[in-house]
């Protein structure tokens, strides 16, 4: 048999309507659950700061290896310019110049020399001990009297 049971409605009877939420009120279970949150946050804030310090050490780590590579980039570098140097003064010597110049250029060296100056006035020297001191005052007028001498200088190979 079923017998169906007998529900009075709250409002009839003068009782407040019970609802299926609870309303929240602070008991123990709350302060526990307060200090678990909080100890959520430490552990996610520990786990934060050991992320930030692990990505740290790498990018450390990444530009150590980078740095190395740079240096032993320019090492190499500097052994090839030194390398360089060496052949370029290799290739700068006079003997090789004079063979360039024989063999490829046609050129022959020359048999005689002869040396042709324009310059027909004579220069007096005198010794220090006898000229006066208005004359050895100035050594720009020394030297300009020695200019003509090496002027007009050519050397020319006999045609």
């Amino acid at each position: 048999m079923v017998t169906a049971e007998q529900r009075s409605l709250p409002i009839e009877s003068g009782q407040q309507p019970k609802s299926s939420r609870q309303v929240w009120s602070p008991t123990r279970s709350d302060a526990a659950a307060k200090k678990c949150v909080a100890a959520a946050m430490v552990v996610l804030a520990g786990f934060v700061l050991c992320m930030l310090y692990t990505y740290q050490v790498s990018r450390i780590i990444t530009m150590g290896y980078q740095s190395d590579n740079v240096q032993n980039s320019v090492a190499e570098l500097q052994r090839e310019n030194g390398q360089l140097e060496l052949e370029a003064a290799e290739l700068q010597t006079p003997e090789r110049v004079e063979q360039i110049a024989t063999t490829k250029l046609g050129m022959q060296q020359p048999q005689d020399f002869m040396v042709a100056s324009s310059f027909t006035g004579q220069v007096s020297l005198q010794s220090p001990q006898s000229q006066t001191p208005s004359t050895t005052s100035s050594w720009s007028a020394r030297l300009l009297a020695a200019i003509p001498r090496f002027v007009g200088r050519a050397e020319a190979s006999p045609q």
